[in-house]
């Protein structure tokens, strides 16, 4: 199968937004391309931060599946609120060569998405809100309004699938080996038996779907969230109210600090993943695939490292391997680690 990803990810240079070259963006760094959307986008407000910023909803698309994505739950996770600002260019181009897709996107799904949930943590570019509440922890009880948001949009808008958009930390390693976890894939559990339900095994082939295509691009790039249940968070909470939820993850890619390779290809896999809801190409995976993804293996890079490299304590000396992550410092055997640059 020709990975459909590289198609999107090979175009992108046409559908690129301006102005989010750099990671920390604020709601400023978004209002103007908000505010330029096309007719083909419904621009509504559709609650307050607890600060009082506008949380915007986006809206596309007239199918009978309705998607919901979000982004930036977290304050300083943007890579995301990047690419779906691409992808609005994509979605609302004109040109012949991926019509077909951009077409069935529209025409068999109606899609809603909040590109910045967290607005007031993306001001302090802090995971929490202003509250000091992790969003992500408060499915429950909704102490904030950000959460309470999400729950609503749950009920009003009752999506069939969710895109759960996230950025990881750059130090996760896909498995036991020197390849960054470029993007971490998970389909949560709704309870802490870990039921694959009906709509978990959507979600589950959907991810399987996405990673065959990745590997043709981004071989030993892609790793799994453990299941591990977390009734506070999202993901969990959505999945237990029957929506096919998705969570995807941004990490780290060699030499890419601002992320803007990262960016292309999460573009590219917003795109496939909305195209395959349109036209159910996902529909045949199998699920017992989705557990072969390697799980993330944390701490499994370091920014550089010098191996075999002689060190001298004293009069003695050794060959040992170094490695040097933030103002960590670690010597031993690392050729089961890799280096970020």
């Amino acid at each position: 199968m020709v990975s459909e990803i590289k198609l999107f990810v090979d175009a992108y240079s046409q559908y690129q937004a301006s102005g989010l070259d750099k990671k920390k963006i604020k709601q400023t760094d978004i209002l103007s391309l908000i505010k330029g959307l096309p007719p083909l986008f419904r621009v509504e407000e559709i609650g307050q931060s607890f600060e009082g910023r506008t949380l915007f909803g986006i809206r596309a698309g007239h199918g009978g599946v309705r998607v919901l994505a979000w982004s930036q739950m977290h304050g300083d996770e943007s890579t995301a609120t990047r690419s779906l600002f691409d992808a609005f260019r994509f979605l609302a181009a004109d040109e012949a060569a991926l019509s077909p897709y951009r077409d069935a996107i529209l025409s068999k799904l109606s899609l809603l998405f909040v590109p910045m949930v967290n607005p007031d943590g993306a001001e302090r570019w802090q995971r929490e809100n202003a509250q000091g509440i992790d969003v992500n922890r408060d499915a429950r009880r909704g102490a904030t309004p950000e959460g309470r948001l999400l729950q609503t949009l749950c009920r009003t808008f009752a999506p069939h699938f969710a895109l759960n958009l996230h950025d990881q930390n750059s130090y996760y390693s896909a498995g036991v080996s020197r390849h960054p976890a470029t993007f971490s894939f998970q389909a949560a559990p709704p309870d802490n038996a870990d039921t694959v339900t009906p709509t978990r095994a959507q979600a589950m082939k959907l991810i399987v779907h996405i990673n065959r295509q990745l590997q043709q691009i981004l071989p030993q790039h892609v790793g799994r969230w453990n299941n591990d249940y977390e009734p506070r968070a999202f993901g969990e909470w959505f999945q237990a109210q029957q929506v096919a939820t998705m969570l995807i993850e941004s990490g780290g890619y060699p030499c890419d600090e601002e992320r803007l390779a990262v960016r292309r290809f999460h573009f590219g896999i917003i795109i496939e993943t909305l195209y395959a809801i349109a036209a159910e190409t996902y529909a045949n995976r199998s699920v017992e695939d989705y557990y072969e993804l390697p799980l993330n293996r944390e701490n499994g890079m370091f920014d550089r490292i010098e191996r075999h490299t002689e060190i001298r304590i004293g009069e003695r000396a050794f060959i040992s391997d170094v490695g040097f992550r933030g103002g960590e410092k670690v010597t031993g055997d690392l050729d089961d680690y890799g280096a970020l640059c």
